[in-house]
Order: C-alpha cells, then structure tokens, then sequence
C-alpha cells in the first residue's frame, strides 16, 4: 500500500502539486471512484454482519465509526487517505519550505508508528503520551490513515518527481535489498518482543518504498501503451481482490463450503478471479478508447 501513495505523489508531483486545479481534478476522479466502489461494497459488508450475528445496533455504529475514520470496507481507506494526504500537501508545500514539509512529515510517520508497528513502545513512555494514543486509537482506530501514513509516502512520490538526481540514482538496488534484510530484522524484533499492534507502519517500510520505486523507475522499459495497460491492470485488482474475497466468506459463512476454509484455497480463488477480472476490464476499457 505504501507504494500506492508513493505512485500517486510521483504522478500527481510531476503535473504540480502547487497547483489547486491539478489536486481539484484528481480528488474529483478519486471521490468520484470511492463513491462507486463504496455502493459495491457496504452492501456486502451489511450481509457479512448479518451473517455473523453482528447486524445490531452497535455493530452498525461500529461500522459507522469505521466509515467515518477509515473507509466503507477494509482495502477503501486509500482513497479517503490520500484526498486528505495531497490537499494537506498542496496547502502545507505552498504555504512553507520544502524542508519544513519533509521534516513535519517525518514527525507524523514516527507518531504513527506508536500507533502500529511500535505500539508497545509506549510503555515506556511518560504517561501522558501513551493516554493521548489510546484515546486517539478509541476514536479514529488507527494511525494507518491519510494524515500519519498519506502524507509522508505521498510526500515522498512528489519529493522523487522534483528531484531529478534523485530519479536517475542507479545504485538503489543493493540498498533496497539491503533495506528489505534489515526490514526483516526489523519484523522479527517487533515480534520477539511482542511491540506491534500491526505492521502496517514500521521504520524500514519507508526507505523501502522509496528505493523499490526509484529501481522500478529506472527499469528499460518504456512502452505507453503496456504502461497503460498495466497501470489499469493494477488498478482493477486493487478494486476487485476483495469483492472475490468477500463471496468466499459468504460461501463459508452461509454454505459452509469447507474446501474455502483453507486460506491457501482462498488465496488461489482471490487471485485468479481479480486476475481474470482484471485482464477482461481492461481489454474491454482500451478497445472502447481505441474505438
């Protein structure tokens, strides 16, 4: 995920963050395809409470409450997250040096990550920081969202997009790898140690984004038309992977089909059907722009 908003700060750095009617025109598209997942995906989260007993008045306001701080179903909060991420960027980097930008959002990851990957760490704490956490946690759940997570990795696409030393460095493979040995390092501590609430945010995930995209970007591959293909190609899975998801939990929820139950089976089932899906789309999406 974190390589998502990364994407998007490249993309959107590189038509000009500054500018108010670039950010306006992309978080119209953005909200406008939020709007429409969201119509596809309540309805199933509403059947899979119904099925698991939870359809009652304070698993809605629960769901409401996840709504409200994250998103309408588990893999939406993207989009949510990174309209608030690029309008707090396009007003903070007009209104301040980039340096103060970079360094405030820094301050935000290392906040998020006492509310995810470091969690624990807040036990050693003085006691007003860790009530101040549990408190935030009580209302908005999570630090994974579009302030503590969006805007640094949406800061760092645009930071990548503005600096063109940056976007020819050819020595970011041997630091990716040694990034990700070190990010492993990093998990296995975590969990000796029993400090993660999750591990959506840890220290290593950020310089790890950064260099897989710059190696990614500095790939020989310049075809627009098989760019194009992929990016919709991505694009598709991310939207459907947990619509097929879904109706495997409804198939073991409802009709107990206990084939689905193992989640090697599951995960085989998820990934041909968004794969399919998305291979179809997309065809069907270009042949419509061709014509």
């Amino acid at each position: 995920m974190p390589f998502f908003f990364c994407c998007t700060g490249y993309f959107i750095g590189l038509k000009g963050i500054e500018n108010w009617q670039v950010v306006l025109d992309f978080n119209k598209k953005i909200l406008k395809l939020y709007l429409i997942l969201s119509l596809i995906y309540i309805p199933i989260e509403l059947i899979k409470m119904m099925a698991l007993g939870t359809f009652h008045k304070a698993g809605l306001l629960g769901y409401l409450q996840s709504i409200l701080v994250q998103g309408t179903f588990v893999h939406l909060w993207y989009f949510p997250a990174v309209i608030i991420a690029t309008l707090s960027l396009h007003f903070l980097i007009k209104g301040m040096p980039m340096q103060l930008v970079v360094f405030l959002a820094t301050c935000l990851y290392l906040i998020g990550l006492l509310g995810d990957g470091y969690n624990g760490i807040l036990n050693f704490l003085p006691q007003w920081i860790s009530s101040s956490m549990k408190v935030y946690q009580e209302i908005f759940l999570t630090t994974r969202n579009g302030v503590f997570f969006g805007i640094p990795f949406v800061l760092m696409g645009v930071t990548i997009a503005k600096n063109y030393r940056l976007q020819g460095n050819s020595r970011a493979l041997p630091w990716l790898l040694a990034t990700l040995l070190l990010g492993g390092v990093e998990i296995y501590f975590l969990r000796h140690f029993q400090l993660a609430v999750d591990y959506n945010m840890t220290v290593f995930l950020a310089p790890g984004t950064m260099l897989l995209f710059l190696v990614l970007l500095n790939l020989p591959y310049h075809s627009k038309k098989k760019n194009d293909f992929l990016r919709l190609y991505s694009t598709k899975i991310y939207e459907s992977h947990m619509f097929f998801y879904g109706l495997i939990l409804a198939l073991v929820t409802v009709f107990q089909v206990p084939l689905l139950e193992h989640g090697g089976v599951q995960f085989i089932v998820v990934w041909a059907a968004s794969q399919t899906f998305a291979y179809f789309a997309v065809k069907k999406i270009m042949n419509r722009n061709r014509n």
